[in-house]
Formats: structure tokens, sequence, C-alpha cells
């Protein structure tokens, strides 16, 4: 998992959440209150579905530099308004799906398989505040040792092929007796 994940807050606005999102190439972000407790997620799929369905770059830069008459200003305003005031608490899914601290990585893999649209998953402690995020690369990425070299990420150059389905089925193995 990666520990102490970048999160938001519910009162930012869905544009801010969305750069933070984007810049940091992440699939979603863990939503929390001032003491770190979950308060839900908000994903990619709930900034298309609940939020905005457009380039939000773009859209920013167009409402700052369209020309609007004066008499159509007012009218221009209220109908942007709506969409600029949304914040991430209006989007958000409230009740995502979390793993706990200690959650055994068999489970891990079950959640993922089961759960095919749920990606990243918070991880929370014993009381709701969030230490980590848990995404299907961070899973995938055990099942081929020439993509990790001491804890860092590396692409893989080919030179050593790896047996994934002997792989699979020796992790399977610790996942089942708790070695894991």
């Amino acid at each position: 998992m990666t520990k102490n994940p970048i999160s938001v807050s519910p009162d930012m606005s869905v544009f801010e959440a969305h750069d933070i999102i984007s810049r940091h190439n992440f699939h979603g972000v863990p939503v929390v209150d001032a003491e770190n407790k979950l308060l839900g997620i908000l994903t990619e799929y709930d900034l298309l579905v609940n939020g905005l369905s457009l380039h939000m770059p773009a859209f920013q830069k167009m409402l700052a530099e369209l020309s609007v008459s004066e008499t159509e200003q007012n009218k221009f305003k209220e109908a942007t308004r709506e969409i600029m005031d949304l914040k991430v608490k209006d989007i958000m899914n409230g009740e995502p799906l979390v793993i706990l601290e200690d959650a055994p990585f068999g489970e891990v893999v079950k959640i993922f398989c089961e759960h095919h649209r749920v990606n990243p998953i918070p991880v929370v402690d014993k009381d709701s505040r969030v230490v980590g995020v848990i995404s299907r690369y961070d899973v995938l990425k055990l099942f081929n040792p020439g993509l990790v070299l001491s804890g860092k990420s590396k692409k893989y150059t080919g030179e050593k092929p790896v047996d994934i389905e002997a792989l699979s089925k020796a992790n399977m193995e610790k996942w089942k007796r708790g070695d894991a």
C-alpha cells in the first residue's frame, strides 16, 4: 500500500481535487476530516459520473477567457455558479469500500477480484483513520518481481522472463496459509 496518501477535504472544490488527481496520475483520493478520519473517496469515476464529464482545465480556461456582453454576464454567472461551486462532498462516494490495516494480503486480492470497479481502496485503522491506500497496481506489481527492485518501481527490460503462473500459484499457497 501507499502509506500516508495524499487526501482531500470534503469542502475542497471539485476543480482543485481534480487537479490533484490529474497531477499525480491517481485513480482516486480519500476524503478525510481534520483528524484524518475517512469520510469518503473521490475517484475518476465520481468526477465523470457525478461531476463534470468534460476536461476541467479546458473548462476553467474557457470560463476565464470567455467574453460575455454586460447584459448577459449575470445570466452567465448564474448558469456557471452551480458548476464552479461544486465541492468534493457533493460528488464523492460517502460509503467507500475499505480495508483494515491488518487485513491479510489474500483478503486484499479477493476484494479486488470481487469488486472490479473499485480502485483505489482506502486502508484504515480501527478508528477509521486513513493510514494508506492500495490499488490494483500495488497488488499486480508483486506478481512480477522484474518490475520491483528494492521497493522501487522499474520498467521491465525483458531480461528475466517471469513465470507468472508458477509465481501466482506459489503466492496463492502462501496467502491460503496466511504467510503472505
